[in-house]
């Protein structure tokens, strides 16, 4: 029997009495997060999570600036700790994890945003070189999402793994220049790993996604810089301000990283596997003026029809 258009109407209208307000969905009251990385990006993903009322672990390998990320939230009210972490090694991943289970008894968000890169020539890679990359930006992720899932299932509350790539994973790189085709690899693996992880995780409640950054200036990129500046000369410090007004760049990582803290709550409830850009629409080429024949001033000298 074909239903009348006010019973379609209250199909839908009835279920807005199911729906959790969205000062629910963005609070994280109770929940744990780790996030490894204490500056750049990942500073503002524990600034935003705290802020949501998560207790947060960030780690690194700097004491210093760990620190300084946990008195600058406790100045503003929030709960954060430090474990001093290096992620190219498993242990230090898995003791991470063991730390904020000692420490708040679980885990249920995990944000592995720690991440090196070097420009290099392809030609010119090392095999050291190389393995920094991958072992930090790749294996690093999958270590720490490793020990953290591991948790999260003997925890059997569900939970949320956030994975950071880049659109690097794409082939995006520095204008005219490349270079960095480690940097490539190991965000593309990132992408590939995050989709195999989230079809074996669903059956626990766990949802696993990934967000693709676009161009931000971090301490951490100005460091990186600093590296091949001194390999290969003023020629190419110089080439890479040229070109660099390309790429759209964050006005603060904040922008992305309130889509990673999106992407920790239940905003992601339906969602397994996918891979978010946040890049300022870097594969677009925008139009910069208008062409319209219809419009009044859409193009100079031509008139309305």
């Amino acid at each position: 029997m074909a239903l009348d258009k006010e019973s379609l109407f209250y199909m839908s209208a009835d279920q807005l009495d199911d729906v959790k307000p969205l000062r629910e969905v963005y609070d994280l009251t109770g929940k744990v997060a780790v996030v490894t990385g204490t500056v750049g990006l990942a500073l503002h993903v524990i600034h935003r999570l705290a802020e949501m009322g998560a207790k947060v672990v960030c780690a690194g390998r700097g004491e210093e600036w760990g620190n300084l990320t946990v008195s600058t939230m406790k100045e503003k009210g929030y709960e954060v700790s430090f474990c001093k972490t290096d992620v190219s090694k498993v242990e230090d991943c898995y003791a991470l994890v063991d730390f904020a289970e000692k420490t708040y008894s679980t885990v249920d968000i995990v944000v592995p945003t720690a991440a090196t890169w070097s420009a290099r020539a392809f030609v010119d890679m090392k095999q050291e070189e190389l393995m920094k990359c991958l072992n930090v930006d790749l294996v690093g992720q999958y270590f720490t999402v490793q020990a953290a899932a591991r948790s999260m299932i003997k925890g059997r509350n569900g939970g949320k793994i956030v994975t950071i790539s880049s659109v690097a994973y794409r082939g995006d790189d520095q204008p005219k220049m490349a270079m960095m085709t480690a940097y490539n690899a190991a965000k593309g693996g990132v992408v590939g790993m995050t989709k195999g992880i989230a079809k074996e995780m669903k059956q626990y409640g766990i949802n696993v996604n990934c967000v693709a950054p676009g161009g931000m200036l971090t301490p951490g990129a100005l460091d990186n810089l600093a590296g091949p500046a001194a390999l290969y000369g003023q020629e190419w410090s110089d080439a890479v301000t040229e070109n660099g007004h390309v790429t759209p760049v964050c006005s603060t990582p904040d922008e992305v990283a309130l889509m990673i803290a999106a992407m920790c709550t239940s905003v992601s409830d339906f969602m397994y596997g996918q891979v978010i850009e946040v890049c300022g629409g870097s594969e677009l080429s925008f139009q910069e003026k208008p062409w319209s024949y219809t419009m009044e001033g859409g193009i100079p000298g031509l008139q309305q029809k």
